[in-house]
């Protein structure tokens, strides 16, 4: 119903239009009429009935120099006058004589009798005819002979009229662009306009045109729409816009020679060759603001508007029936083409919607709805920052604290839409363009490369800060992350739609919050990496475990424990070095030694962190840095997340192929395991419906009271499992074994979990079990809890050392409150019965286990022997001592 309203009403809304466009007329009178020869002018009647200007009018001295053979009649002798002009304006030849004021007057005034009457050019009446009688034959919507050439323009436009046709149209439009009473429709509207605020500017080269934009809310509402619809009609050839066209004459012959005008072709070419050295300031300047023009409104860029038509009516404006529906100056559509460039069906308008992008990104005059929110921002903040190179751009960010909230939010719209290609960040693009060529040079993903790199020794220190500033700024949200935000985006509406959320927010309250412009501070990445396990989406799996990688290389990109630990760190870390400006894997080991300083908020966020390098062995580069080859020699295939791979290493601790420096880790991480319960993955899967079911409420409490937990305290919700160990699913069970057998058998002096066991190992084991003079300072493996669990429990004096040794013999002597102290006792007098019984059978099996072979069985045997000791000497000669053996001496490398 709408479509069919808006389709039959069109004419009459274009007769209204000329309507008022007589009316305006009318009333407009000013000085660019004032000077016009009169109707019943002797010259101009001349002029009108032959045609052509008159050989006794002002260029009487003129037509004798330069067009005396020419025959008077069909625009021959202006058309010989007005060449001789271009040229002379060109510089191609010199004037002589020169052409008089009162003689260009008349040539002007000509041309615009000419365009503004029809019938006078039969020039265009005769290549147009045809063309005009299938178009432009309405005397209802084209009752005067100027609309009769507007008719042609919009013709031209569609490229429905013959080339002859075009050729004289075209040469109208130049005219035109020339002088804007040459229009004869923005004559009509504009003329009066023009005398009140341009009335001292030369008619001539655009300036006319030119100083009327400048005073464009100014005008007249009519005026302001005809002075655009040129501006269209002018915005697909450089010979139309005139100021440009001088200025870049030169650079257009030196780069792109060849390139033929139309279609905006000189121009693309232009644009790409406007940063060469060579290129010359005066077109620069005046490339720049046809470019700062073109950024206000889609159907100023050409080949945009011939390229993105559908995709602009279908993507942004469905409800539009054409883009001339679109409203003008509306800088939006490139919004929304650059939001859904992905969905653009048109290959040469993503194209188009790219490189435009790219020319945004590094000039924010380029940019209308950034520069228009940001510009008293930039006044104030960024005066003397000059344009281009982003120079802009990276001010605005520096200063985003400052910027008043639309500014703010504009520019962190933009920064999403810049967010994944290298071609949207200049800084990096200028960086590191060796390192592109160097290590990304078959990269499909330039950004992700250059970060993987970023620590390499031959990437140039520039390069290296920019990656790592841009990464950091990625860090603040997810949206930044162009990737991520992709893969993720469902998992995020699904899971995280409330982390960017102030409190008490929920709902389509958080959306808007979220959606509102505003950095979310990591708090998305965050819940992302939390729920990790709960995520649908493979890609974004993948996405979130990348993220993380970076992040436990660089701690500074989880912005959550920047932030809540940047006060610890100045205070013990460095005072006044700031957590951003310093090695940031230094300055976490460092608030890990002072954890029992920390504040709580910060402690809670070192443990997350914690429990996310726990949750893949590849997210812990200390352990991974430590313990490479073993894992290689003893876990190959074993995956690393979950815990397995960890597991792994904990089994293969005491191998002889174990380092020091991977038995030292490996130790380290199993006592932060024994202290939190978040960070032991294997018995986080295993135990989280136990601590939901009767650890609740120490759980509720473990990520705010986490100040309670001291070194040599083990973690509040272990205590609990152990507490209800005999309650616990066989899964938890197991799990909790393995956490206090694995304690025992690393035994530490300080370890939270084994102290209740210290005075008994002092009194039990430490004269059998460790070596004469040796002290116990760091892990003692299997001699300690080998020793207790060998032990009699009876002998065992401490109560809680009885209860986890109980638990590591299986014995499920540590049960908490279900069963009461006497029955505990009992179970454990049970125990070291047993324990004593086995032990005198293994004794008496011992004594009498002698081996007695007779007969047969004494003679194969006797022979195998002789057999294995000849067989040995023999080999040991050969291998020693045999002089006419060759060998080679191979030696291998410590990476082998």
């Amino acid at each position: 119903m709408a479509t069919r309203w808006r389709t039959s009403f069109r004419p009459l809304l274009l007769l209204l239009a000329v309507l008022l466009a007589r009316h305006s007329c009318v009333h407009a009178a000013g000085k660019a009429n004032a000077t016009q020869p009169a109707p019943d002018d002797p010259v101009a009647k001349a002029e009108k009935e032959q045609g052509d200007l008159v050989p006794e009018g002002a260029c009487k001295g003129e037509i004798a120099a330069y067009c005396s053979d020419l025959p008077v009649g069909n625009r021959s002798l202006e058309r010989c006058l007005s060449t001789q002009v271009k040229m002379v304006m060109a510089g191609k030849v010199r004037a002589e004589p020169d052409f008089s004021a009162e003689c260009l007057s008349e040539i002007r005034y000509f041309k615009i009798a000419l365009y503004k009457d029809i019938s006078m050019n039969q020039e265009m009446v005769e290549a147009c005819k045809e063309d005009i009688a299938s178009f432009c034959d309405d005397d209802f919507l084209y009752p005067e002979p100027g609309n009769v050439l507007a008719c042609l323009r919009e013709s031209k436009e569609s490229g429905r009229v013959s080339d002859a046709c075009a050729a004289m149209v075209f040469e109208a439009q130049e005219d035109a662009a020339d002088d804007f009473r040459m229009d004869p429709q923005l004559n009509m509207l504009c003329s009066k306009d023009a005398d009140t605020y341009c009335g001292d500017v030369q008619p001539g080269e655009g300036r006319v045109q030119e100083c009327l934009r400048r005073n464009r809310k100014k005008l007249n509402w009519e005026c302001q729409a005809e002075l655009f619809r040129q501006e269209v009609e002018n915005a697909d050839d450089i010979r139309l816009n005139v100021r440009l066209f001088r200025a870049c004459l030169e650079d257009k012959r030196r780069f792109c020679p060849d390139v033929l005008p139309g279609d905006a072709r000189v121009k693309d070419c232009l644009e790409e060759h406007r940063a060469d050295h060579e290129f010359s300031k005066t077109c620069k300047v005046e490339f720049d603001k046809m470019m700062e023009r073109r950024a206000v409104d889609f159907r100023l860029d050409a080949s945009l508007r011939k390229y993105c038509h559908k995709d602009i009516v279908e993507t942004c404006y469905p409800d539009a029936e054409d883009i001339s529906d679109v409203a003008n100056w509306d800088s939006k559509v490139m919004e929304c083409l650059q939001d859904y460039k992905e969905e653009l069906k048109d290959p040469r308008c993503r194209q188009q919607v790219h490189r435009l992008t790219k020319r945004a990104a590094e000039d924010i005059r380029f940019d209308h709805p950034l520069h228009d929110a940001c510009q008293p921002d930039q006044e104030k903040l960024c005066k003397d920052v000059p344009s281009g190179h982003a120079r802009v751009f990276t001010c605005l960010q520096d200063h985003r604290k400052d910027l008043r909230p639309v500014c703010r939010a504009a520019l962190f719209d933009q920064e999403i839409r810049y967010a994944g290609d290298i071609d949207f960040k200049f800084g990096m693009r200028q960086a590191c363009t060796d390192e592109m060529k160097r290590l990304c040079a078959q990269a499909s993903d330039m950004v992700k490369c250059l970060q993987n790199h970023v620590a390499d020794a031959d990437m140039g220190k520039a390069c290296a800060d920019e990656v790592k500033r841009d990464e950091q700024r990625s860090a603040q949200d997810f949206r930044l992350n162009f990737r991520l935000n992709h893969a993720c985006f469902e998992d995020v509406q699904h899971l995280c739609m409330n982390a960017c959320a102030p409190p008490g927010t929920e709902g389509a309250m958080a959306a808007a919050v979220a959606a509102a412009g505003q950095p979310c501070g990591g708090a998305v990445l965050k819940c992302l990496s939390e729920k990790v396990s709960q995520l649908q989406n493979a890609e974004c799996r993948e996405e979130v475990f990348y993220f993380e990688r970076r992040t436990v290389e660089d701690p500074a990109l989880d912005v959550p424990l920047q932030q809540a630990c940047k006060d610890d760190a100045d205070m013990y870390c460095g005072a006044g070095a700031g957590y951003a400006s310093r090695d940031h894997s230094r300055t976490l080991s460092c608030l890990r030694q002072n954890r029992k300083k920390l504040s709580q908020k910060c402690k809670a966020e070192e443990l997350r962190f914690s429990a996310m390098e726990a949750s893949d062995i590849r997210l812990t580069p200390t352990l991974m840095n430590a313990c490479g080859l073993e894992l290689h020699q003893f876990c190959r295939g074993v995956p690393p997340m979950g815990g397995h791979a960890f597991r792994c290493l904990q089994w293969h601790i005491q191998e002889s192929g174990m380092s020091v420096a991977c038995r030292a880790e490996v130790d380290l991480q199993t006592m932060r395991q024994s202290q939190y319960y978040r960070t032991d993955i294997a018995l986080q899967l295993q135990c989280d419906a136990d601590v939901a079911e009767k650890c609740a409420e120490v759980d509720a409490e473990s990520d705010t009271s986490l100040g309670e937990e001291v070194e040599g305290d083990y973690g509040p919700i272990l205590h609990c499992l152990l507490q209800s160990y005999q309650t616990l699913k066989p899964g938890c069970q197991s799990e909790v074994t393995y956490v206090v057998r694995n304690a025992l058998w690393m035994y530490h002096s300080n370890a939270g979990l084994t102290k209740p066991c210290h005075a008994d190992i002092d009194a039990l084991c430490n004269s059998t079990h460790v070596p004469q003079g040796s002290e116990h300072k760091g892990p003692v493996m299997g001699s300690f809890g080998q020793c207790l669990v060998d032990t009699p429990l009876t002998k065992i004096s401490d109560k809680q050392c009885r209860q986890l040794v109980g638990v590591v013999a299986g014995s499920g002597g540590h049960v908490g409150g279900v069963v009461n102290e006497n029955q505990l006792e009992d179970t454990l007098t049970k125990i070291a019965e047993i324990q004593l019984v086995a032990q005198a059978e293994a004794e008496e099996q011992q004594e009498g286990s002698t081996l007695v072979l007779t007969g047969w069985m004494a003679f194969i045997a006797i022979t195998a022997l002789a057999a294995l000791l000849l067989g040995g000497g023999f080999f040991v000669y050969r291998r020693y001592f045999d002089p006419r053996r060759n060998y080679t001496v191979v030696v291998k490398a410590g990476d082998v």
